[in-house]
C-alpha cells in the first residue's frame, strides 16, 4: 500500500463473495484488493478469510489508525529454497498452524512468489 493508505476495515468473506462484488461493495479496484491482501489467485477466496479493506488514513481517528494496521493479514511471499517447515520456523509459528492456515497449498510444491498467510 502507499503511506496515505491503512487498512480502515476487515471484511471475513462469506460463501458466495467473490473479490469483485467486495470490491464494488467498497468501491475499489480488485487490483488493489488484491495487493493489499497479497491475493495471488482471486477464483479461490476461502470462506472465513479476513480481508483488509484498504482507504485513505484521513478517513480514520488518529487512535484508529494504529489499531486498524494491526489487524491487517500477515503473509509469506514464496521465496526459491523455502519449505513449509523453514518457513514456519522463520516466523516462529507451528507448521501445523502454518498448514491449517493454508489448507489448499501442496506442501511438497510450493510456487515461488505465492503468497502464504500466517496464522496470527
Amino acid at each position: 500500500m502507499n503511506d496515505t493508505l491503512v487498512c480502515i476495515d476487515v471484511y471475513t468473506v462469506a460463501e458466495g463473495d467473490t473479490l469483485h462484488s467486495i470490491a464494488e461493495k467498497y468501491d475499489l479496484p480488485v487490483s488493489l484488493l488484491m495487493k493489499v491482501n497479497g491475493v495471488v489467485d482471486p477464483y479461490n477466496l476461502m470462506v472465513g478469510a479476513r480481508l483488509c479493506i484498504p482507504g485513505d488514513k484521513s478517513q480514520l481517528p488518529h487512535r484508529e489508525e494504529h489499531k486498524m494496521k494491526a489487524q491487517q493479514p500477515k503473509t509469506h511471499t514464496v521465496k526459491a529454497g523455502d519449505t513449509l517447515y523453514l518457513i514456519a520456523k522463520m516466523h516462529s509459528i507451528k507448521l501445523d498452524d502454518l498448514m491449517d492456515a493454508n489448507p489448499r497449498v501442496d506442501p511438497y510444491n510450493l510456487m515461488i512468489g505465492s503468497v502464504l498467510r500466517l496464522p496470527y
